[in-house]
């Protein structure tokens, strides 16, 4: 199963942390998806949006398990789909739509994420709890 990573998971410490291992991950595009900012946070969300486009890695080979731990670590705010990137499928988080509310109508691009807004993100974000409490 592949991910398509478009946030805080193109970071290969994060996702390392997440998956339980080290990853690589080859650049990708996601056709008809805007990246926006989540209101008051330094990480984004993809939603729908015909005509635009989502840069991003993409990691191939992860298992179930794994999985697992990603849809924990997104939690609730987000629909896990099957979609295409070039002649690969992959899976994506995708903004929940009774979620919507917090995506600011701002895009988000990967310098927004400086070392210190990542650290205290990976030191924050209350998705380590609910993956951790699936291990």
């Amino acid at each position: 199963m592949n991910l398509f990573a478009y946030g805080t998971l193109m970071w290969p410490e994060v996702l390392q942390s997440v998956a339980g291992r080290r990853l690589e991950g080859t650049p990708a595009i996601l056709e008809g998806y805007q990246r926006l900012r989540v209101v008051d946070q330094h990480y984004p969300v993809v939603v729908p949006s015909s005509g635009d486009a989502v840069e991003g890695m993409l990691y191939l080979n992860l298992t179930e398990r794994e999985f697992r731990f990603l849809d924990a670590f997104e939690g609730e705010e987000y629909d896990r789909i099957e979609v295409g990137i070039g002649c690969e499928t992959a899976f994506v988080y995708v903004l929940a739509e009774a979620w919507r509310h917090i995506a600011a109508d701002v895009p988000w691009s990967t310098d927004q994420l400086t070392a210190e807004h990542l650290s205290a993100f990976c030191s924050e974000y209350k998705g380590w709890a609910e993956m951790r409490s699936r291990e």
